[in-house]
């Protein structure tokens, strides 16, 4: 039945095409948009021939193309597969390989290091199946055709067909790239409604290409960001670590800032009388830290990330205590971690590594015998001692502590 829907739902489209009635898709020849094969990964785009090998049809989509157009000199990371093959199918084409996921299935194939997702095509849900709910609204299987307008803004719903070294384009995803714009496929309130974490999604593409986002979508970005707070918790924290994975955590925050969504994701932001101003230099040095560490091409620490975003709930809320020992200070960094983990989902084991930082900042500031080695070998230590200098430089009272303790930590370095 399925089948028959897709191939019914492509004899239409194109009979529309050819009366007419809306534009067909763009082909651009890569050396039309300035790019060449050896731009993208062989490994990779050997999946996709060996899929289109097998008869279906295949083709290299998204933020790897998105990247390319807008500097050709990167080395993209992000090289995801769409085929029409089903994820059963795709599994038996490549050994090794396995299906995972609950919303939509997909399927990961390693290659060498890496891992590549391929998906099957989404398809346009019909009103008979929507009474079904949105998981299996989610889990339709469709054609080329109806999979674009499945995806969120038109610099990503490029396709690349490896075998003809040719890009489809049916959204006008490559003008608007070229403009610098981006560009929801579909009515803005619609699709945030459908998805909220699209919103977060619309703030990492503007935050890593600076491209230009409408007013209508800011608008509508003001109006839905409160729907963040009905997404899943695992979800928003696996975006919210993107946001700030990719070297653009200052201008991440920004618009984090700009659109009020701070306080949609950590109450205590909302809740409490901070002082931005003040805050703003603390986390300029924190984030250009975490920017260093992308650009040296080691991984984000997701614990010396959240630590460095509560760090400013925590330390208005231990300035209330006038004179806190061990004991208070553990109990309020379990309390700050606990409410701040109402609407993104901060694990257990994170939660530890996030209160060992804290609790280290304790320590560098009360201890004064020196620390095992062992202990300063730990990179927990590195990272609270990192957390430290950045401190210490938005408080003079620190710089000593600061100084005191860096010959110990550059001596097990």
């Amino acid at each position: 039945m399925r089948y028959i829907w897709n191939k019914l739902y492509q004899t239409l489209y194109y009979f529309g095409v050819y009366c007419k009635f809306w534009p067909g898709p763009k082909r651009y020849m890569l050396s039309e948009l300035g790019l060449d094969s050896k731009h993208f990964n062989q490994a990779i785009a050997k999946i996709a021939l060996d899929l289109q090998q097998h008869n279906y049809e295949a083709y290299i989509v998204g933020g790897a193309l998105r990247d390319l157009l807008c500097d050709a000199t990167i080395k993209p990371k992000d090289f995801d597969i769409v085929t029409s093959a089903l994820p059963q199918q795709v599994k038996r084409c490549f050994s090794r390989s396995r299906v995972i996921g609950k919303r939509f299935k997909i399927v990961h194939v390693p290659v060498v290091k890496d891992i590549v997702e391929v998906s099957t095509f989404r398809g346009k849900s019909s009103w008979l199946s929507r009474w079904r709910g949105a998981r299996y609204q989610n889990n339709i299987y469709g054609s080329l055709e109806q999979d674009v307008w499945r995806r969120d803004f038109t610099a990503n719903a490029l396709y690349y067909n490896v075998k003809t070294s040719e890009v489809v384009d049916f959204v006008g995803g490559v003008e608007h790239i070229k403009a610098k714009k981006l560009v929801m496929i579909g009515d803005c309130a619609k699709r945030f409604k459908e998805d909220p974490v699209r919103i977060l999604r619309a703030l990492r593409f503007t935050a890593k290409t600076g491209f230009e986002i409408s007013d209508t979508m800011k608008k509508e970005i003001q109006k839905k960001k409160v729907l963040l707070q009905q997404v899943s918790k695992d979800r928003l924290l696996l975006e919210l670590v993107k946001l700030f994975s990719h070297g653009h955590c200052k201008k991440s925050m920004q618009l984090l800032q700009d659109f009020h969504c701070l306080s949609i994701l950590f109450p205590g932001f909302g809740r409490m009388p901070l002082n931005f101003n003040r805050i703003q230099p603390f986390w300029d040095r924190a984030f250009a830290n975490i920017d260093h560490h992308y650009r040296q091409k080691k991984r984000l620490s997701s614990s010396f990330l959240f630590a460095i975003l509560l760090w400013p709930i925590f330390e208005t809320q231990k300035k209330k205590i006038k004179r806190i020992n061990i004991f208070q200070y553990k109990k309020l960094v379990n309390r700050v971690l606990k409410f701040e983990s109402r609407y993104i989902a901060i694990p257990k084991k994170l939660q530890e590594a996030i209160k060992e930082l804290w609790l280290l900042q304790y320590t560098f500031e009360t201890k004064t015998t020196p620390f095992g080695p062992d202990r300063v070998r730990q990179a927990r230590f590195h990272y609270a001692y990192e957390l430290l200098m950045i401190r210490a430089k938005s408080d003079e009272r620190l710089a000593e502590k600061a100084l005191m303790w860096q010959p110990k930590r550059e001596n097990h370095s």
